[in-house]
């Protein structure tokens, strides 16, 4: 636990003092933007983020953030609903066209090493691995390749998805939302970070640590 306070507590610092960077050196007004956004999110704003949480399987896409957005959209249940259905789209195109094509298309999303390097974490954890991962970015796209790779029951890969996901996109959502009312987004950002340094920490001294 000591080491989790670390990493939150530096991860924060670093996020307020970013923050502080963009607004008072270049004069960048964030919140005010972002909150104008949010006020006339409708079915095209939900659309966007399922989509862009869909996409983030190949392009590089910000999903804990697009994830915090959705919940200051359109509140916890919903936020977090529309969030869900994204992430885990996303996570099952990867899996299911890696687990149709193999390596050939796994080859084009992530490295040879990566792949060799989680495939010894899957065949120790099997669907544990799924669910820890979740709160990793790219560690949680290469873990969905490799599930497809092994051919993995499709029922297990979606069930173990959506057990590991939607926890998080309920934090997610929930700080997103409080963010909106509190009409300041460092929370949310400050929660981002922390849920993923943790997801981090238990990954290191869970998983990759009790590799063979």
């Amino acid at each position: 636990m000591k080491h989790v306070a670390v990493v939150v507590a530096l991860m924060a610092a670093f996020v307020i003092g970013s923050k502080l960077v963009v607004e008072n050196l270049l004069g960048i007004a964030l919140e005010p933007m972002v909150l104008q956004w949010m006020s006339t999110a409708g079915v095209g704003t939900a659309t966007a983020v399922v989509l862009l949480l869909a996409a983030d399987i190949v392009l590089p896409v910000p999903s804990s953030i697009v994830m915090v957005l959705s919940g200051a959209a359109f509140g916890v249940v919903k936020g977090a609903a529309v969030a869900l259905i994204g992430s885990v789209a996303g996570e099952w195109l990867g899996f299911e066209v890696v687990r149709r094509y193999g390596r050939r298309a796994s080859r084009t999303l992530v490295s040879d090493d990566d792949l060799a390097r989680f495939d010894a974490i899957f065949r120790r954890h099997g669907a544990v691995a799924v669910v820890v991962t979740r709160a990793l970015p790219v560690v949680m796209e290469t873990m969905s390749l490799v599930a497809g790779l092994m051919q993995m029951p499709r029922a297990t890969f979606l069930g173990a998805s959506i057990l590991g996901t939607a926890p998080i996109v309920l934090v997610y959502a929930w700080a997103g939302a409080r963010s909106r009312d509190t009409g300041s987004l460092v929370p949310a950002v400050i929660m981002l970070l922390a849920v993923a340094g943790l997801g981090w920490v238990l990954y290191r001294s869970r998983i990759s640590a009790t590799r063979p």
